[in-house]
């Protein structure tokens, strides 16, 4: 299985080195493209570039690499949890490094996605480079990511959108050139949580996207899902959730057969509304059946 990330090495498109581990579009991550790659330990590569941002966590790996890029060249240790944020084009000339074995996770902010998810606002989005650094937020977010893909992303699509706008959001905050998201504090209206309130209840089985949340008030998803974060001090994944839960208690009232509830309220399998339900309520739904 080859990667499926591209770089583009003397005019012709390639994908990351190595064998991905966690390989896209095979498993069923709804969010920007993501890779789990073996650090190779020795390599030296030239005249390559990437057409869309790339930002790589590094796992395990101890050594160092040389990259030399236009007149500007990067003497790095390489150490576990460093991130590398490459800018859309970044061009490396040369590239050298000697390390131990270890594990790369790769995130590619396709340019369609970036759109589909800030609208016009993707457009002031221009990371600068930064190699060999730490950012304990992406790393955590690299991290969830990667659990959700290992674990056969059974949080949802919704789930994958909110880690691509966490991703977004760290970006926009600490490794934008230019300007910077306005730092005032909106809310979304009472109306406007009525509405998306309504909609969520009423759709519960479906597999619903933060982008469907967003079209209701003509925002973008990651406009909508910030004024939601303010007014309701939580994401709409954790959100819809918590719907999703409550609305399973009121069917446990009745007959219906747990794996049928986890259906009607729009759990991926029983297993998932078990751990789900547990998680929010402090008991297993059977449990929860019986006290009833």
């Amino acid at each position: 299985m080859t990667s499926h990330i591209p770089l583009v090495e003397d005019g012709v498109v390639i994908g990351l080195d190595g064998k991905p581990l966690a390989p896209a579009p095979v498993n069923a991550w709804a969010g920007f493209p993501f890779e789990v790659h073996p650090h190779m330990r020795k390599g030296e590569v030239a005249h390559r570039y990437n057409p869309s941002p790339l930002v790589f966590v590094r796992r395990g790996a101890h050594g160092q690499s040389r990259i030399r890029s236009g007149t500007h060249t990067y003497e790095l240790r390489l150490e576990p949890g460093q991130i590398d944020i490459f800018p859309v084009g970044f061009r490396m000339d040369h590239g050298w490094w000697d390390c131990t074995p270890g594990e790369l996770s790769a995130v590619e902010l396709s340019g369609s996605m970036m759109h589909s998810l800030l609208g016009d606002e993707a457009e002031t989005v221009t990371l600068h480079t930064r190699l060999s650094g730490t950012d304990r937020v992406l790393e955590q977010v690299s991290e969830c990511i990667r659990l959700e893909i290992e674990t056969g992303c059974l949080s949802g699509k919704l789930y994958a959108d909110g880690l691509s706008l966490a991703l977004i959001a760290c970006l926009r905050a600490r490794h934008v050139t230019g300007s910077k998201p306005d730092g005032r504090t909106r809310r979304l209206s009472e109306a406007q949580m009525r509405r998306t309130r309504e909609f969520v209840q009423a759709n519960l089985a479906s597999g619903l996207r933060v982008a469907q949340l967003a079209e209701l008030h003509a925002m973008s998803p990651y406009r909508f899902a910030s004024l939601f974060k303010s007014t309701t001090g939580t994401t709409p994944h954790r959100f819809v959730l918590s719907e999703r839960v409550q609305a399973a208690e009121r069917l446990l009232a009745g007959d219906l057969p747990l794996a049928d509830i986890a259906c009607a309220v729009g759990f991926s399998s029983q297993s998932h509304f078990t751990e789900a339900f547990r998680k929010r309520v402090g008991y297993a739904p059977g449990h929860a059946r019986r006290a009833l």
